[in-house]
């Protein structure tokens, strides 16, 4: 008898088990990466990932960037494979350079093709899947599992959210074997880690009762806006890929003050704005000022995300329980919204275990038979 595939919200649900998982067997996935990085002097590197593994990867930048101090460049594959010059003013050594390529089933045609076109100038390439002997492999001087487990269902949650952590834990790993942090600094930040995972299933508990309380407000939504900013603007571009991609009611993703630069001009009574309200006193001190403006100039469909204490909410806002670090922020953050994404569609009878594509005679996905040809080799 077939598995039953586990649900949108089960994934959801299931990803603070996960998130412990990777804390815990950090040896089992990062000698490769690790060494890759002790190895080699890299001053410049590239995070290529298309869809959601295109809004990880710019999470993981800011990371590293924070952490390592390198110089971070997170662009969509395609963009990368066409158009970009890697060293446009020959700042760095060829060596000196990484391209690192996400793609969950290894075989995302965009980023293949990025990698595939690294390796072939003598860039050191890494490819990080959590499939197994994959595509992506072949183009990659060093390989990274993702220990997020196989999801079952198109749009992703669970991989998402643990990819970050996985690639916190290398960096700070990494910064501690080059001498970049000492111990106590290590200690801190590893306990960070644990923290985010020993509570994230308080994160998703109160995600999904603010969907509860605010069910009746949200099925009347048509369209939609999500901002944030800082660490968190990626946070922003993922709810709103997750939430358009199950609900398909349209919304956009936006830094918080670029929302100011045109969008306005479509938002009227009917427009939901979701503004996550994370670190930095000074966007802080703004968003204080436009959170009224918002429900007076546009619509009383206005609803915060936020674990700061020093900012006030109305009824329908969602306050999280639980602070993590600024730089881990995004994993709490992008919780609402995935939960948001799953039961709304539940609710409306979208089932997210079905592709609602039928033709695809035009894929993503790289080609079989390239693929079997490469095995020959």
């Amino acid at each position: 008898m077939e598995k039953e595939k586990l649900s949108m919200i089960g994934h959801i649900i299931d990803t603070p088990r996960v998130l412990k998982k990777a804390y815990e067997i950090r040896e089992d996935y990062m000698a490769d990466f690790v060494n890759a990085f002790v190895n080699h002097n890299f001053k410049k590197v590239y995070f290529l990932g298309s869809g959601t593994s295109n809004n990880v990867s710019m999470v993981i930048r800011n990371i590293f960037v924070d952490i390592l101090h390198i110089e971070g460049v997170a662009i969509p594959p395609t963009l990368f494979t066409y158009h970009e010059d890697l060293n446009p003013a020959n700042v760095f050594k060829k060596e000196e350079i990484c391209v690192i390529g996400f793609t969950q089933h290894g075989d995302s045609i965009s980023t293949c093709q990025a990698l595939e076109r690294a390796h072939k100038e003598g860039y050191f390439t890494i490819a990080v899947t959590e499939q197994l002997n994959s595509i992506a492999e072949k183009f990659s001087d060093a390989y990274c599992h993702l220990v997020c487990e196989e999801e079952e269902i198109g749009p992703e949650t669970r991989g998402y959210t643990e990819t970050i952590l996985q690639f916190y834990i290398l960096a700070i790993e990494i910064a501690k074997k080059k001498g970049i942090i000492d111990q106590k600094q290590y200690d801190s930040l590893n306990k960070d880690a644990l923290d985010v995972a020993n509570n994230l299933h308080i994160i998703v508990e109160q995600s999904i009762q603010w969907y509860k309380d605010n069910k009746a407000e949200f099925l009347n939504m048509t369209k939609s806006s999500i901002a944030g900013y800082g660490y968190n603007y990626p946070t922003a571009l993922e709810a709103r890929l997750k939430f358009f991609e199950t609900y398909t009611r349209p919304c956009t993703g936006y830094e918080f003050e670029e929302q100011m630069h045109g969008p306005f001009r479509a938002y009227n009574a009917d427009n939901y704005m979701f503004v996550i309200v994370s670190e930095g006193e000074a966007e802080k001190e703004r968003a204080r000022a436009a959170i009224p403006y918002y429900k007076d100039a546009f619509t009383e469909h206005v609803f915060v995300v936020t674990a700061e204490d020093d900012f006030s909410l109305s009824a329908k806002d969602l306050k999280l329980s639980f602070k993590s670090s600024d730089i881990l922020s995004p994993i709490i953050y992008i919780i609402p919204f995935q939960v948001l994404s799953a039961l709304i569609c539940e609710d409306v009878g979208i089932d997210t275990k079905v592709s609602p594509i039928k033709k695809r005679y035009f894929s993503s996905h790289y080609p079989a038979a390239r693929h079997n040809n490469l095995e020959d080799k």
